[in-house]
C-alpha cells in the first residue's frame, strides 16, 4: 500500500510538471515574454506600434458631464485604436499648479503626450514646453506660434451653437431664452453669438440673455443666474458653464424648464427637459495628435494647428431624444440644411450671414 501511494504521489508530481511546461511553452510562443498585458493589447490597436504615454489634465471632475467629461469619454473610445497608454488623469489643476503637476506626470511618470484640457494652463504648457521639448502637449484654445513643440488645437464650436439655438428657439414661446456662461473668453464668447444668430434665423424677434458668472466651476453661481433669467421671463435655459453650468441645470429642473445641454449629451441629467446638447468629439484631434507624433516624433506635434469642426464631427449636435416628436419638422429640416450651410462654408455663423 505504501509503494502504491508513493508511485501514485510520483505520477501526480509529474503530471503537474508536464502541465507547467506546456503552460510555459504556451506563454513563449504567444509574445516571447509577459503576454497579455494591457500595453501589448494598445501596441497591437494602435498598428503595432509602441502605445504613446498619456497625461491628462483636467480643470475639474473627469465625471462632471459636460466640459471635463467630454475629454475623458473622447480618450476613452480612441486610446486602444490609436495606441494610447493614460498612465495619469489629475482634476481640478488650477493655473498655478499647472507646470509643477506637468512636471510631475513627465519627470516621475514619464509622459510622452500631456493633454492640457483648459485654455487657463495655456502659459504653464509654454513654460513646460521649454523645460522638455521633447515632450507633446495638446493645449485647448492654445495661443502660442504653430512651430512650437507645444501643439495647440482650437474647437470650431460656433457650428454646433448655431444649431443648438435654432432648436431652442423652436421650443421657446415666451421668445426669450437664457444663456448661462462661465468665463467670458473670446472663443466661447464667438460661439454664444452663434447661438444667438441660430435663434433669430428661427424667430427674428428672439431675445437672448446672456450671464457670465465669472466662474467654470461653481454651480450655485450657475443655478441662480438661470433661476434669474427664468424670472426675467426666459422659457429656455443653455447651461453653458461647464462644471457651472449643471448649476443651471438645477435650476431649469426647479422650474420646470426647457434647456439646452453642452460639451457632452447632457440628456441623463434632465431626460424630460433636455432638448438637446451641444456635444464635442475630441477623438478626431486626438487621432490626428497621435500620428503627427509617430510620424515626425513628440518634438514636433506642435507644427500646425488640430480643429474639431462639423464637418469631422468633432463638434455637433447631440440627439433630440424626447424632444424629437416636439421640434417641428419644418426646423428640423432648416437645422440639417443649416449644417451643410456651415460646412461648405456658405453660412457663417460667427456673424449669421450668408454667402
Amino acid at each position: 500500500m505504501r509503494t502504491t501511494a508513493i508511485r501514485g504521489s510520483l505520477i501526480a508530481l509529474l503530471l503537474v510538471l508536464f502541465a507547467f511546461g506546456v503552460a510555459a511553452c504556451g506563454d513563449d510562443d504567444d509574445d516571447g515574454g509577459g503576454g497579455g498585458s494591457a500595453e501589448n493589447a494598445a501596441n497591437e490597436e494602435g498598428g503595432g506600434q509602441e502605445p504613446i504615454k498619456t497625461a491628462v489634465l483636467l480643470n475639474g471632475k473627469a465625471d462632471d458631464q459636460t466640459w471635463n467629461t467630454s475629454m475623458t469619454d473622447s480618450v476613452e473610445r480612441v486610446q486602444d485604436e490609436i495606441g494610447l497608454d493614460v498612465i495619469n488623469t489629475l482634476e481640478s489643476v488650477t493655473p498655478a499648479d499647472g507646470a509643477r503637476a506637468m512636471r510631475e506626470v513627465i519627470e516621475q511618470g514619464g509622459a510622452q503626450m500631456v493633454v492640457l484640457h483648459a485654455s487657463a494652463l495655456d502659459q504653464a504648457t509654454k513654460e513646460v514646453a521649454a523645460e522638455h521639448p521633447e515632450v507633446c502637449y495638446v493645449q485647448a484654445f492654445g495661443t502660442g506660434e504653430p512651430g512650437a513643440s507645444t501643439t495647440y488645437y482650437f474647437d470650431d464650436a460656433s457650428g454646433a451653437n448655431y444649431l443648438a439655438g435654432m432648436a431652442a428657439a423652436d421650443v421657446s414661446e415666451s421668445g426669450t431664452i437664457g444663456v448661462v456662461g462661465g468665463v467670458d473668453l473670446d472663443e466661447i464668447v464667438e460661439t454664444v453669438e452663434a447661438f444667438e444668430n441660430g435663434a433669430k434665423k428661427i424667430n427674428k424677434d428672439a431675445e437672448v440673455l446672456v450671464t457670465w458668472v465669472g466662474d467654470f466651476e461653481d454651480p450655485l453661481k450657475g443655478k441662480e443666474a438661470g433661476l434669474a433669467q427664468i424670472q426675467r421671463g426666459a422659457d429656455v435655459l443653455y447651461a453653458y458653464g461647464d462644471g457651472t453650468g449643471l448649476g443651471t441645470v438645477e435650476a431649469a429642473k426647479e422650474q420646470d424648464v426647457p434647456l439646452i445641454g453642452a460639451w457632452f449629451d447632457q440628456y441623463e441629467l434632465a431626460p424630460e427637459l433636455m432638448i438637446t446638447s451641444f456635444v464635442t468629439d475630441w477623438g478626431p484631434v486626438l487621432t490626428q495628435v497621435a500620428e503627427k507624433f509617430r510620424a515626425e516624433g513628440a518634438e514636433n506635434c506642435g507644427l500646425g494647428s488640430y480643429v474639431g469642426d462639423l464637418a469631422n464631427e468633432g463638434v455637433l449636435l447631440a440627439p433630440y431624444h424626447d424632444f424629437d416628436a416636439k421640434l417641428s419638422d419644418d426646423v428640423k429640416t432648416q437645422i440639417d440644411e443649416s449644417k451643410t450651410a456651415i460646412i461648405d462654408g456658405s453660412l457663417d455663423p460667427v456673424t449669421g450671414k450668408t454667402k
